[in-house]
């Protein structure tokens, strides 16, 4: 299971989760993470959102942060899912599905670790072009690592 933060304008017209951009950059990343294809990522992972209406642009550019009453108002939305589905991995795409499962923290001591067992919670950076959090090479590492234990976690092939 993928939780992000919340659909973009791009997914309210496409009625499809990380269908713009970011979406493509995820996929990208999924096939790094052993994916055989974008097609084979959305197939055999259930994607989810903290929020579930798009909550509009942020003046300075990107999407706004989805405010703490839209995810209150969807959060049982959410958890029916959790309990329905009862996955094994989550993973958590931005800092604010990231702060769901972990509460807060930075993305530097986060990204590149796995936490839990039931399920096991996989955090990554949000893969919109807006963040400049993967600028550092760093980051970067940690992105391949927190890939290559989605990639062990999933166990594809």
């Amino acid at each position: 299971m993928l939780v992000g933060q919340a659909p973009g304008r791009h997914e309210i017209e496409t009625r499809r989760p990380f269908s713009g951009r970011a979406g493509k950059e995820l996929d990208r990343w999924m096939l790094r993470a052993g994916f055989e294809s974008a097609a084979d990522f959305r197939r055999r992972t259930y994607i989810a959102a903290m929020v579930r209406c798009f909550p509009g642009r942020h003046p300075d550019g990107g999407d706004r942060r989805p405010p703490a009453g839209a995810v209150a108002n969807c959060a049982s939305w959410l958890e029916a899912e959790l309990e329905l589905l009862r996955p094994q991995v989550v993973i958590a795409v931005g800092q604010l599905a990231i702060e769901r499962f972990l509460g807060p923290g930075r993305l530097e001591d986060r990204v590149g670790r796995s936490f839990g067992r039931q399920p096991v919670i996989v955090p990554l950076p949000h893969p919109s072009g807006q963040s400049r959090w993967l600028n550092q090479a760093a980051n970067r590492e940690r992105l391949a690592q927190a890939l290559v234990l989605i990639s062990d976690l999933c166990q594809h092939g």
